[in-house]
């Protein structure tokens, strides 16, 4: 009856490669909570198409459309086009389908996207795996009933956590939902997906949710509204879940491991404790590994870390909130170095407070890491996604948007100015950083 569909994000080159991942976690835990409570949910997953055209989506959409009554789909900013064209296909098909959204792009533009795409009928704001549960669950039982769904309005609005146009055109809102224990959600869905005609690769493993720290250009911390750490049997679960399918050869552990200390020693001694081989990836702030962290990691059989430089500016970390000592980050970067553990650096390139003095202070900074040619170096130019502090204080960061299709906020593309830097600048600035990324590849 229900069919959830992860929109395609992952570049062409990734399709065939060894390390393709699976899909949105979220539609995963959703699968979950719904086959526990009895009610039929498939996922498709338009990733396992490496390629195709319009006709060919609504080839698969059209048969699909016909297949199931209600239709949840996760978007991004960047994917948000494309899965409102999903959306589309889909009513046309069936104009009777009920088609909910979810994820961070529309749960906080939920407003102007619900008066301008009528073919929404709900949208889920932020944690959506009670109030999900609970509006699939009223809709099952509305429909059985054969009834219309738009009578029973008053209804929905007992639903925390979701938003819809009411019978009089005005957007509903029913509050922001309750936060979820993370302790009681199901393991992700992983055997609903399909293995048929290719496998995935890397598995993903949320070990946290929310963050305590208060970037500009990301939207975690407001999507999040609380900080909360999974156990360590949780967790042991989830890998054990994953290895016994036997088509996973890698997990990468979200989000940082590290932003508590006990939590973090205990996560990498379950690894030794458990004898777990499968080899794992993580992302953690640099600036906090001290040696024996890094000794500790090794012993763990962690393979790679990734971590979120941005700047070595200490002037244009501080005005985006990014609180971290370049200085500090280079002795972590030693530190896993020396045992030989993989590192993808990034760093965010045109955030308020760059200017070409900064720009250069970063270029500098970055000829003296401790980088291999195993290691990654990447360049993301800063993105205004909706519900960072960026995109809610444009004025206060005296930004200029200058790019508003949102299938270009995927961090390649210029969508700012600042006070100091212009599009040119920008742009320039930009083909330097990629040349450096093409420069360190060729070491």
């Amino acid at each position: 009856m229900i069919l959830l569909i992860n929109p395609k994000t992952t570049k062409p080159s990734e399709f065939q490669s060894e390390y393709f991942r699976e899909p949105n976690l979220g539609l995963l835990y959703l699968a979950a909570i719904l086959d526990r409570n009895d009610i039929d949910v498939d996922i498709l997953d338009l990733e396992q198409y490496d390629d195709f055209s319009i006709d060919e989506l609504k080839k698969i959409l059209n048969t699909k459309a016909l297949q199931y009554t209600i239709f949840g789909l996760t978007c991004l900013t960047n994917t948000y086009k494309f899965s409102i064209s999903i959306a589309k296909i889909i009513k046309k098909s069936n104009p009777n389908a009920i088609v909910i959204f979810g994820g961070p792009h529309v749960s906080f533009q939920y407003n102007s996207i619900l008066l301008a795409e009528s073919i929404i009928d709900f949208i889920c704001i932020g944690e959506s795996e009670n109030s999900f549960l609970n509006l699939v669950e009223l809709l099952i039982a509305i429909l059985n009933n054969d009834k219309n769904i738009r009578e029973f309005e008053n209804k929905f609005h007992s639903i925390q956590g979701i938003a819809y146009i009411n019978s009089q055109g005005k957007v509903i809102f029913t509050g922001y939902p309750e936060v979820v224990d993370v302790e009681k959600l199901p393991l992700p869905a992983r055997y609903k997906l399909s293995h048929e005609y290719f496998h995935y690769k890397v598995a993903n493993i949320i070990v946290n949710r929310g963050c305590p720290n208060e970037c500009s250009f990301c939207s975690r911390q407001r999507f999040f509204k609380l900080v909360r750490i999974r156990s360590i049997n949780s967790i042991v679960s989830e890998i054990r879940d994953i290895i016994s399918l036997q088509n996973y050869n890698y997990i990468n552990f979200y989000d940082n491991i590290n932003i508590n200390r006990p939590f973090f020693i205990d996560f990498c001694n379950m690894f030794i404790e458990n004898q777990i081989k499968m080899p794992w990836g993580c992302e953690l702030r640099v600036d906090a590994i001290k040696r024996d962290d890094a000794e500790l990691l090794k012993k763990a059989g962690c393979q790679l870390v990734a971590t979120g430089i941005e700047s070595a500016s200490e002037e244009v970390l501080k005005r985006n909130f990014k609180y971290q000592d370049p200085t500090l980050v280079l002795k972590g970067l030693d530190f896993l170095k020396e045992q030989n553990i993989s590192v993808q650096c990034y760093f965010v390139l045109g955030l308020p407070g760059e200017t070409d003095e900064t720009f250069q202070e970063t270029v500098k900074y970055i000829k003296n890491l401790p980088l291999t040619n195993e290691d990654t170096l990447e360049f993301f130019v800063a993105t205004p996604y909706p519900g960072s502090l960026l995109w809610e204080n444009k004025n206060k960061y005296k930004i200029k948007i200058i790019e508003t299709d949102f299938s270009k906020y995927d961090c390649q593309h210029i969508i700012f100015e600042t006070q100091s830097l212009n599009t040119n600048q920008l742009r320039k600035m930009f083909n330097i950083a990629k040349e450096l990324e093409k420069y360190h590849l060729s070491k």
